[in-house]
């Protein structure tokens, strides 16, 4: 019985105790400045990739669980014009739960028209999307909160249950625990996967650079410690004092390999889910710290407490 009543415990814990809703709030933001980005640099190339005479006709666009189906350049303008909106809504928090199922569904729209232009970055941002439409996004950091409780509720984050959350949390797991199932071949095993990657030059963002490809021992260095790193992500995020070093840690990973390779938005969409990771609570006191400095700094210069104090929920 008592086992029983531990693992119960553990549950509630894990999907039901409510905690500071900052994570998933700040992870809406970096996705919503994500898919903000991938729809503008997509409107540059709209006539190539989703016009009227683009490399894959309209006619042979995939027509699965396409909602909304693009047949000329102008309905792909719209599409992607409608996608900025409803990025920059989940941006600023307007109605986040609503825009981000919008955003859903309008980049299901783009990409079937053209499945030919899709990579892992697209795939993970589209999940991502709908993901965080099933969490509270918009109990922190976001004009509905503004708009209920007044201006200082920007600066606080209300409690929510962390079941959505989870639901993020195992995709970015799940991802990087095939990113790393998928580097079986022999050029990861020997060490020299990173220097084949690096002389790819339709992927080079600015040149070879012949340090990082010609060098055994950075090559080797590199090529195995990509593939530690992923898979301690895969395993190990979920220990609470390993987590903010590992975040650190995959966030330097993206970063040096969107410095150096064209590879989409896979990067900054990854960044954004690893947000969900945060412990709530510590920003939460960081935040509660910050905020009170702010009180004493508004009191000694004659500020109304009014206006500094935070609104409750």
């Amino acid at each position: 019985m008592s086992e029983q009543r531990d693992d119960r415990g553990i549950r509630h814990r894990l999907f039901v105790t409510p905690r500071p809703a900052w994570p998933i709030a700040v992870a809406r933001i970096l996705l919503g400045f994500v898919l903000l980005a991938w729809s503008i640099t997509l409107l540059v190339d709209v006539d190539v990739f989703l016009g009227s005479d683009a490399i894959v006709p309209s006619d042979a666009a995939d027509r699965t669980f396409r909602w909304l189906p693009i047949e000329s350049t102008g309905s792909a303008v719209a599409v992607l014009v409608l996608l900025i909106i409803s990025s920059l809504a989940v941006i600023v928090g307007f109605r986040p739960t609503v825009f981000l199922l919008v955003s859903f569904a309008l980049l299901v729209a783009v990409q079937r028209r053209n499945p030919e232009i899709l990579n892992s970055g697209d795939l993970i941002m589209r999940d991502l999307t709908l993901l965080l439409a099933l969490c509270p996004t918009g109990a922190a950091l976001s004009i509905d909160r503004v708009r209920r409780f007044g201006r200082s509720a920007l600066f606080t984050a209300a409690d929510v249950a962390p079941w959505g959350l989870r639901l993020v949390q195992l995709q970015m797991v799940v991802v990087y625990f095939f990113a790393f199932w998928s580097k079986s071949g022999s050029s990861w095993r020997d060490g020299t996967a990173v220097s084949t990657a690096l002389r790819l030059v339709d992927l080079q963002r600015f040149g070879q650079l012949d340090l990082l490809v010609d060098s055994i021992p950075l090559v080797a260095v590199l090529t195995w410690g990509t593939l530690a790193v992923e898979l301690a992500l895969a395993t190990l995020l979920w220990v609470k004092r390993l987590r903010a070093g590992l975040i650190v840690v995959a966030i330097l990973l993206h970063v040096s390999i969107d410095s150096l390779l064209l590879v989409g938005f896979f990067g900054p969409a990854m960044v954004a889910g690893l947000m969900t990771f945060l412990d709530g609570t510590a920003v939460d006191r960081q935040v509660t710290r910050w905020r009170e400095r702010r009180l004493d700094e508004g009191s000694r210069r004659g500020q109304p407490e009014a206006d500094l104090r935070p609104a409750a929920g």
